[in-house]
């Protein structure tokens, strides 16, 4: 799919989306799951399992694209687990998918691309927002970062981000059961 109707797709289901929120989807399409795989990502990952109400957000669909080539999704939990999916293959995936280089000249052609769309379809996003965080990004580099405030209150953000090949080999759930 092309930049423009990826960034629409998210949009249009969470409208609520703030610079900030662009940028961590960004980040995740480039960079995965990396910088979560610390010793307690078993532990995290099950605590939030049983934390989350399935029967909230039953619009999710089972994965959304991180990026315009769906080589990295969001495989969100609500109905990961309605379908029964399994904790610890998609754990596996998490790990095997953590293994992936930094590409930070693909991040900044995408971050470019949303700033350049922000601009030509005012989408809305905040013009002084994108400059703070092209400031940060010129200081400190490209990091990861949370969500924001509204998103988590609103959408309450349940997932995890994995290489599509290695989610449908390692869970036997594919792109196309959302």
């Amino acid at each position: 799919m092309d930049f423009r109707e990826f960034l629409q797709s998210h949009i249009k289901r969470r409208p609520l989306m703030e610079v900030r929120d662009v940028y961590k989807l960004l980040f995740q399409g480039v960079f995965g799951v990396g910088h979560i795989m610390g010793e307690d990502a078993w532990v995290r990952l099950n605590e939030e399992a049983l934390r989350i109400n399935l029967d909230d957000h039953k619009w999710e669909p089972l994965i959304e694209p991180a990026n315009p080539e769906e080589s990295i999704i969001r495989v969100n939990l609500r109905p990961f687990l309605r379908k029964d999916g399994n904790l610890e293959s998609l754990y596996e995936a998490m790990l095997e998918s953590s293994i992936k280089k930094y590409e930070q000249e693909k991040f900044m052609e995408l971050w470019d691309n949303f700033k350049r769309l922000n601009n030509e379809e005012n989408l809305g996003f905040n013009t002084e927002k994108i400059k703070e965080y092209d400031l940060s990004i010129k200081k400190n580099g490209i990091r990861p970062r949370h969500h924001s405030e509204t998103y988590r209150q609103e959408y309450y953000p349940a997932y995890r981000v994995v290489v599509a090949k290695i989610f449908e080999k390692k869970t036997c759930l594919h792109k196309n059961s959302s």
